[in-house]
């Protein structure tokens, strides 16, 4: 039997709504996801951070800090700027005693507005394993060259503590080359900070 056109039309006046509000549900439902997704790489960061817990690893991780490390982590440089505006340096290096945070951490210091931290990172690029060590010099480095600015009583010292281990670095022969190679490279942008001499600086190391 042919239908009548008036009954179709009937019918599809009331298919159609249904259509679009399935439509509508699917598009929430991928929205949803992605936000879901972004929760859920928060909240690992956040769980990861607790159970890692320790005395020098600092406060405990709230949703906004835990939400800038996840953007962090996928290796976007103003992600990190903004992380190091958030928590600090001195927080940064706390929050370093996770590993599951430590690299990120390190390479965020690049960004550090003083040199509070540049004996830490000396010492992990002269003593950790090489990823990580070359990361932290990479950051002395990118620090080293960018901070132009009168340097406070006690970011002065820690100054020419991190001058002082960055040269022993750079003047230990059996150092792997590319961490006497960065060390050197720093220790020549920083001689005009007054914290060495740049005749001190080994010349036996190609660091242009």
């Amino acid at each position: 039997m042919t239908a009548r056109p008036g009954l179709a039309l009937r019918r599809a006046s009331v298919a159609l709504p249904a259509l679009l509000a399935l439509w509508g549900l699917a598009a929430v439902a991928h929205c949803g996801r992605a936000a879901s997704n972004a929760s859920a790489a928060a909240a690992s960061v956040r769980d990861a951070a607790a159970d890692a817990l320790d005395p020098e690893a600092g406060e405990p991780m709230d949703s906004r800090e835990a939400e800038q490390w996840a953007r962090a982590q996928g290796g976007d440089e103003d992600e990190r700027i903004r992380l190091v505006a958030l928590v600090g340096c001195t927080g940064l290096r706390e929050r370093a005693s996770d590993q599951a945070l430590r690299r990120t951490a390190i390479q965020a210091m690049a960004h550090c507005p003083d040199f509070s931290e540049l004996p830490w990172l000396v010492d992990v690029g002269t003593a950790a394993r090489d990823d990580e060590a070359l990361d932290a010099l990479d950051a002395v480095v990118d620090e080293a060259a960018r901070v132009r600015r009168a340097t406070d009583p006690e970011d002065a010292d820690d100054l020419h503590a991190g001058c002082g281990a960055l040269l022993s670095l750079a003047r230990t022969p059996a150092a792997p080359r590319p961490r006497r190679v960065r060390a050197v490279r720093a220790l020549r942008m920083l001689a005009d900070r007054g914290c060495v001499r740049l005749a001190d600086v080994p010349h036996d190391v190609d660091a242009p």
